[in-house]
């Protein structure tokens, strides 16, 4: 994965300015998107277990620390996912940074919790198995569905990464060079200090992506909405028989990644 060193700033202050206002305010660039959306859902949740318990937050650290730990106990009990009771705490931490560091029960249960969960990992995807599954979206006509599926495992994109694609962010020169998927500021990209980018050389995928950014407007999404994108990848294993491989969308970029291992060490 190439890796591009962008300078946000501008060479004035006003220049500046400007491209600060398009990025937002600091506090508001302290983590991704999508990554505060899903604490807002994991906070909106864990008030709504107070408000069914007639419980308050508490004005100490120590008593907060010991009610997310009857909140974890709880979610544990219920079923629920690790991944709810790590957002809950990070969002309650992001929301109060001065409780960081002083909730050591909570902490000491989330990792009691991954020790003893078996971890349910999307299985690597078999580059047959793409092919059957390209093959069904030719076969319905969905070309953009194609398209998706193999930038995501060529490109060993994560999911949000490619749900995220927009026809401004696929730059290709014309169909018989390799194209770059711009992936700006991902959470890899930031520790690192530098845009991400990919590049796809795919005969076929170059095809459709000229095709595809032909009669797309630059803020269209490749895959559109991720609740419909990930309806058809669940329908398209049902259809080919794969559904019971419990292959899930992170599948390609495993899948991706291992072909392209296996093609180094050939």
């Amino acid at each position: 994965m190439g890796k591009v060193k962008v300078h946000i700033e501008g060479r004035s202050k006003e220049e500046r300015q400007k491209v600060r206002k398009t990025l937002g305010t600091l506090k508001s660039l302290t983590v991704q998107p999508q990554t505060r959306a899903r604490y807002e859902r994991a906070r909106e949740d864990f008030y709504q277990f107070l408000f069914a318990n007639s419980l308050s937050i508490p004005s100490h650290s120590a008593g907060l620390d010991a009610l997310l730990g009857d909140y974890l106990e709880h979610l544990w009990s219920s079923g629920e996912g690790r991944e709810k009771a790590s957002d809950t705490l990070a969002a309650i931490q992001d929301l109060q940074p001065r409780s960081k560091g002083h909730l050591p029960i909570a902490w000491r249960l989330l990792k009691a919790w991954h020790i003893n969960e078996v971890p349910c990992r999307a299985p690597p995807l078999p580059e047959v198995c793409l092919q059957a599954m390209i093959g069904w979206a030719i076969f319905k006509e969905d070309f953009g569905f194609a398209l998706s599926i193999m930038l995501g495992f060529f490109g060993v994109l994560r999911t949000g990464e490619l749900l995220d694609v927009r026809a401004s962010h696929i730059f290709l020169e014309n169909s018989r060079k390799p194209a770059v998927v711009s992936l700006g500021m991902t959470k890899g990209g930031k520790r690192m200090g530098a845009a991400e980018s990919v590049t796809i050389s795919v005969e076929q995928a170059l095809i459709w992506i000229k095709a595809w950014k032909c009669k797309a407007k630059p803020h269209d999404l490749l895959c559109g909405t991720p609740a419909v994108w990930r309806a058809k990848f669940t329908q398209c294993l049902e259809s080919t028989g794969l559904l019971d491989l419990n292959f899930r969308p992170y599948s390609l970029r495993r899948g991706g990644r291992l072909t392209g291992f296996l093609n180094m060490v050939a």
